[in-house]
């Protein structure tokens, strides 16, 4: 199980033609993945905002904010990688395949998003950019077949 889940992440690493396959990836891959992120940016948070709050209770709170608000951004990006593939291929992916791809091609997206927002929060819409590069670039890849 960690092995599917580190090749998974391993994959999801930079937009290429090959992360196409990772929207069949199992449910434990892509959940687990999902957990790393919130694990990595919860700690991340921790240690830069420094809470003035009992620290197991706020990193209990923190990841789950994060967990459900990463949900949140994965179920949007979903839909839009759905509406892509449909304008792209004339066929829509099922959003049981369209979640695991969505979730892979934005683990560093976000990070890179939560990092950008500590560092320098006016230039956060980066992140939002490469979200969006990270996600249409492989559905770019696509190949369409052509009526003949």
């Amino acid at each position: 199980m960690l092995k599917t889940t580190i090749q998974f992440v391993r994959h999801s690493l930079y937009p290429s033609k090959q992360a196409l396959r990772l929207r069949l990836a199992p449910l434990h891959a892509y959940m687990l993945a999902s957990l790393m992120l919130t694990l990595t940016v919860t700690v991340l948070d921790y240690i830069v905002l420094q809470p003035d709050f009992f620290w197991p209770m706020w990193l209990f709170l923190h990841a789950f904010a994060i967990f459900f608000f990463y949900m949140g951004l994965v179920a949007l990006s979903a839909l839009l990688v759905q509406l892509v593939t449909r304008w792209r291929t004339k066929k829509m992916w099922p959003y049981r395949q369209a979640w695991p791809y969505t979730v892979a091609m934005s683990l560093i997206p976000t990070v890179s998003l939560v990092v950008l927002y500590h560092v320098a929060p006016a230039a956060a819409w980066f992140g939002i950019l490469l979200l969006l590069i990270y996600l249409m670039v492989p559905l770019l890849l696509i190949p369409i077949k052509r009526a003949s």
